[in-house]
Order: C-alpha cells, then structure tokens, then sequence
C-alpha cells in the first residue's frame, strides 16, 4: 500500500526546534500512517523562493529521519510567487473583489494552484497512491483541481478556516478599507464545504469544531481527533513568581497576543505583583513589536530546547490569543507539566478543560492580570489547577492513545 501526504507546511531548518502546533500534528499523522503503508511519499510546499530541487527534498528526508523517525520519499514545491498588485482599480479589484467571488483566487489558496504546482501534485498521484492525506485545507484545494484516480482520500484541518480567517480580519492592522475583506468569507465557506465533501473523512482537533461544521455546513463525514502532548512525570510547581507566554511568532496570532500581554495585561500584572517576571520564549519574536524596546520585567528568551526546564521554572502559563483556531497545543503543554494556565476564551475554545477548576478563563486585561496575580499568590490554588489540568490532560490528550486512534480511523 503507498500513500501520499501533502502539506503546506513552512518547513524548519531543524524539524526538533519547531514548536509550531501544525507541525507537530502532521508529526503525529506521519507517524500514524507509517505502519499503514509500504511506501510513504510527503510533498511539501514550502515558501515562495525556497530550493525545492532534488538535493534539498534529500535533505529535508534526511531531517525526517533523523528527527521525527519518519521514512519517506519526499518532494518538495515552492509555492508560486503572488503576482506584483496593479495599481488603481484593477489592485482594487485584485485585493477586494476576486478572492470574494472564488475560492481559487483567494490569496490562501493562490499559491498552491499555479501551473507548475498542479505539475508535480499530478507526478505524485501519477505513481498511484492508495491514500491521499491532505494536511490543511489549502494542500485539499490544491487537490481538487487534479485528479485523484480513486484513492482514498482524508483531510486534516486544524481549525474551521472560515471562521479563522473573520477572526483574523478583525485583528490589527487596521486600515479604511479592511472591512471589505469580510466579503470574502462566503467563498471561503463554500471552498471549505466543498473541500470536506470531496474526501472521505475529514479530521477537527475538537468537538467544538466538529458540531460547528454540522450545523453550518450540514456535512456528516466529520471525525474528532485531538491534539495530543507526550506524558510527563509528575513534578513540583516552583514558587518563583514566573509568567510565561510561549509560541512561534511568525504565526500572527501568536505576535499580537504577546504585544496584548506586554502592553495591555503586564502592566496591570506588574502592579498586583511587583516581584512578578514575564518571559516571552519561542522562535521569531523578533516579530512582536516590545521585542526592540521591552519593558522592564519583560524577558525574551527565543526558542529554549529544554522545555522540562523552561516549565519547571513557570509558575503560571497565560495565553491571551485573541484570534485564530484549532486547539493549543501549548495549553495542552503546559498543563501536561502540571503548570496552572490563565488563557482568554479563544485561545482556550474545544479544550476539554473544566474552567476554574483545570483553568482559568478571562477575556479582559485586568481579569487576566488578576487571575495571574493569585495564581502567583496562592499555592495551593495554583498547585490544585496545575495537579487538576495534569490529569485531564493524561485521560484526554494522551499522544500514544491519539496516535493509534489516527491509526485505526485511518485502517478502516
């Protein structure tokens, strides 16, 4: 049996130094087909300008092997650079009005639908695979417009993308006319439908996500399968009054939501405890703005290989995400250490989280700075959440117990 995975994945350097949420799925699906298959083939698409030559799909083999235990055939296809925007009307035209008549057009999927992407999707499923395993919506879109010759053909989306892409129109930066992209959701509906109705069965990370998707779109070939996070041994909480926001931030969603915490809820943190230090970790923060100028008890650390001991130095987790979707994988993380999380109503949606009792919502700066300031205050609230979130997490979101659940969906 062969199967092809396709994934628009933005390829690391390193594939152990990445703490992006997707990637760490798709890990968990390679590694759930694997045992399913004979031959395994993954085509990426990496960025615009990236090699994609036959030595560079050699080493990005390589990097699965070594670091994700992965064996495949990979082949790689930069995606296709956007076109210069026309000036006057027709830019108008091209930003506003043809990604709301089509979900081709949409700058989402654009990138995957050139000539020379469609060329080498098409050499792929030219060596006949079983089963097709399309990672998010765009490597889906990028399907449809090729012939699948009858294999079977599964789709992984990580949230509902419509509704992440509203989410994301609301959220700076703001100009006159930005309200008018809100016209393109409808397209991106349809595509969205028409996508999961074309494949066979179609993964979410969440019930939430799931029930959505039946109600507004009324499509029954619809699976749960949760993000899931390793086991760790029990471990005490440390006292040392440490706030900690950790992600990828070249993913947007993730820069707006430390600027939120450094400029909006810091603050507020700062004078309910003074003792109190924000750390800032995970690869590009560069891109958060208080990068250049942090203010005082704001420390950016950058990526931190050893997350035992990042952690075990973090008396709270707060996640203040405002936008996006899917489920997060870092609340997953950081309550799988035993860590208590104070995390706004989004960043927390379709986790199996009992709030107050394994977690701690709030949506506004102050109530996010409040419950950061008495977790830090009391222990043993902190210590009863961070104990209480550990083992939901272990009944839950267990990694071995989700991977053979991939496994056996995807056998059937």
């Amino acid at each position: 049996m062969r199967a092809l995975v396709v994934s628009p994945a933005v390829l690391p350097h390193d594939f152990s130094r990445s703490v992006c949420g997707g990637l760490q799925r798709l890990q968990m699906w390679l590694h759930a087909i694997q045992p399913l298959v004979s031959e395994l083939e993954v085509l990426f698409f990496p960025n615009a300008g990236t090699p994609d030559d036959a030595a560079a799909a050699r080493a990005v083999g390589q990097s699965l092997e070594q670091r994700w235990d992965v064996g495949a055939q990979v082949t790689l296809c930069a995606r296709a650079h956007e076109p210069k925007p026309r000036a006057g009307l027709a830019g108008y035209i091209d930003t506003y009005v043809q990604p709301a008549l089509e979900p081709s057009r949409h700058p989402l999927f654009r990138p995957y639908l050139g000539a020379r992407q469609r060329q080498v999707l098409e050499r792929c499923l030219s060596r006949a695979p079983d089963l097709v395993f399309c990672h998010c919506l765009q490597s889906m879109r990028a399907a449809m417009s090729t012939s699948l010759n009858g294999a079977r053909v599964f789709l992984d989306l990580d949230n509902v993308m419509y509704r992440w892409f509203a989410r994301e129109v609301k959220q700076p930066p703001r100009w006159r006319l930005k309200p008018l992209i809100f016209l393109q959701v409808p397209a991106l509906w349809w595509g969205e439908r028409e996508a999961v109705e074309r494949c066979m069965l179609a993964f979410f990370c969440s019930e939430v996500d799931r029930r959505h998707l039946h109600r507004m779109m009324r499509v029954s070939n619809v699976d749960v399968i949760p993000n899931a996070v390793p086991q760790i041994a029990d471990r005490a909480l440390t006292s040392a009054p440490n706030v900690l926001y950790l992600g990828a931030y070249s993913y947007p969603p993730n820069a707006v939501a430390a600027e939120y915490m450094i400029r909006k809820v810091w603050p507020l943190l700062r004078r309910l405890a003074p003792e109190a230090r924000l750390i800032i970790a995970g690869p590009s923060s560069e891109e958060i703005p208080s990068f250049h100028e942090p203010p005082p008890g704001v420390e950016f650390v950058g990526f931190v290989e050893d997350l035992a001991g990042l952690y075990g130095c973090t008396r709270v987790v707060c996640c203040p995400i405002q936008s996006g979707g899917g489920t997060r994988i870092k609340i997953l993380e950081a309550a799988s250490y035993g860590v208590p999380v104070v995390a706004t109503s989004v960043a927390a949606e379709g986790i199996d989280l009992v709030p107050e009792r394994e977690i701690l919502i709030r949506d506004q700066p102050r109530g996010l700075a409040e419950a950061c300031a008495d977790l830090l205050g009391d222990d043993t609230r902190a210590i009863r959440i961070g104990a209480a979130a550990r083992e939901r997490i272990r009944r839950t979101y267990d990694r071995e117990a989700v991977q053979r659940q991939m496994t056996d969906t995807l056998g059937r």
